[in-house]
């Protein structure tokens, strides 16, 4: 369930933080289109007065727009605002005013004049300056926005911070709430497996009674199409107790016991000797390319299913006629080991799916193969136990489960999963 831990506090951290980076942006969106508004409407203000700042009275303050009130139009308006104005005729230009600005000399203002373009009516930034170019009056006005730009960067990076302090803070508290949101899991993951348990030894009994039931009627009676299928049926059954009990006892434990050095190399030959004439009868190529004396740290006896689970399914899928293809070979990391087999591809099928308890691609396969579709559930947590990774991987000609093993498991040591 620690996996589960973490995928409910890293969604918890990613919800928060793009709901509050969004916010912020927004915020940023909106605090900016609100400075670009009131430093329009006051560039507009000085186009509309002849280039300068209409003074404060009771006719100028009627006259200008709701909108033009809305932003601060009052007494003090025309001394707080700094700007400049530079008069143009036939793209030259004619005149200069600075006398709303002391940080700008004629030279810089025809430099900012000259980088911005006189043939059209527009609006925009340059620098820190907001400016307005009015080609039916001949004027382009420059207003100094430093000061509310700054207060926008400055308020959007003081929300980002709080956003970030709140992300940790939920972050944090849900990393211990995780514990109690995952309790009813584990209670629940529990009890699944103790009726898996409880119910595969209680099935043993009366699967060996109707056992022997079946070998004293065949030798009173001697053999018959009844008899075997019921030999039959009961050595599936029992085979699927067994493998349910096997996947119980690995899904209980959290750490590989009884490591020592295992011959992979001589591991994967000699099971793979024993599928040979299988393959045989199905009138299948099989190659072996497998690199000597392989040595690898694990359970001896949890690796040997590995290897017997992969090899039995591809020579129980494998197409007549086709091939199968055992790959291992050892880098200086990992160990790679791959079973290949030919056979129908079908594109609806999930492969990720294939290690999932009781998935099957084609349930009509069942009968045919004689699976119960626990033996990739039971391959794949070996490999994690073994801190290792498996994965199917589908192509033209057929299908290749490749496993990914470490070759730093220590020997006299447990490791956590």
């Amino acid at each position: 369930m620690k996996k589960l831990r973490i995928k409910i506090v890293l969604g918890v951290f990613l919800s928060a933080t793009v709901v509050l980076m969004l916010t912020v942006l927004l915020v940023g969106i909106g605090l900016g289109l609100e400075v670009d508004q009131h430093a329009d409407s006051m560039t507009q203000m000085i186009v509309n007065n002849g280039g300068t700042m209409p003074e404060h009275n009771d006719e100028n303050y009627h006259n200008r727009s709701a909108e033009n009130r809305m932003y601060g139009y009052d007494v003090e308006l025309p001394y707080r605002m700094r700007y400049f104005v530079v008069r143009y005729e036939n793209n030259e230009i004619k005149t200069i005013d600075l006398e709303h600005i002391a940080s700008v000399t004629e030279e810089e203002a025809k430099g900012l004049a000259n980088e911005v373009s006189w043939e059209y009516d527009s609006t925009g930034y340059y620098d820190n300056y907001r400016y307005r170019i009015a080609s039916e009056n001949g004027m382009m006005v420059f207003l100094d926005s430093a000061n509310e730009l700054y207060a926008v960067r400055y308020i959007i990076l003081m929300l980002m911070a709080i956003a970030l302090f709140f992300i940790l803070m939920i972050t944090v508290v849900f990393h211990f709430l995780s514990k109690l949101i995952v309790q009813p899991f584990i209670e629940n993951n529990k009890m699944q497996k103790r009726f898996i348990t409880d119910a595969s030894h209680e099935l043993k009994t009366p699967i060996a009674i109707i056992a022997a039931n079946a070998e004293v009627l065949a030798y009173k009676d001697g053999e018959n199409e009844w008899i075997n299928n019921i030999t039959s049926q009961v050595q599936r059954i029992s085979e699927l107790v067994n493998e349910l009990l096997t996947l119980n006892r690995l899904d209980e434990v959290e750490t590989v016991t009884d490591i020592k050095p295992v011959d992979l190399t001589e591991t994967v030959t000699k099971t793979s000797a024993s599928f040979e004439e299988v393959l045989k009868n199905k009138h299948t190529a099989f190659t072996q390319e497998i690199q000597p004396e392989v040595v690898l740290n694990g359970n001896q006896m949890q690796l040997e299913r590995l290897v017997s689970v992969l090899v039995e399914n591809a020579t129980k899928y494998v197409s007549e006629g086709g091939e199968v293809v055992i790959t291992l070979k050892k880098g200086q990391r990992f160990t790679f080991f791959s079973v290949f087999n030919t056979c129908e591809i079908d594109n609806k099928a999930e492969f990720s799916h294939l290690f999932d308890r009781f998935y099957r691609p084609d349930s009509s396969r069942t009968s045919k193969t004689g699976g119960h579709g626990i033996g990739l559930s039971i391959a794949k947590r070996i490999v994690e136990l073994h801190n290792g990774t498996i994965e199917a991987i589908p192509s033209d000609k057929g299908l290749t489960f490749q496993v990914k093993l470490s070759n730093r498991l220590k020997t006299g040591k447990k490791r956590q999963t």
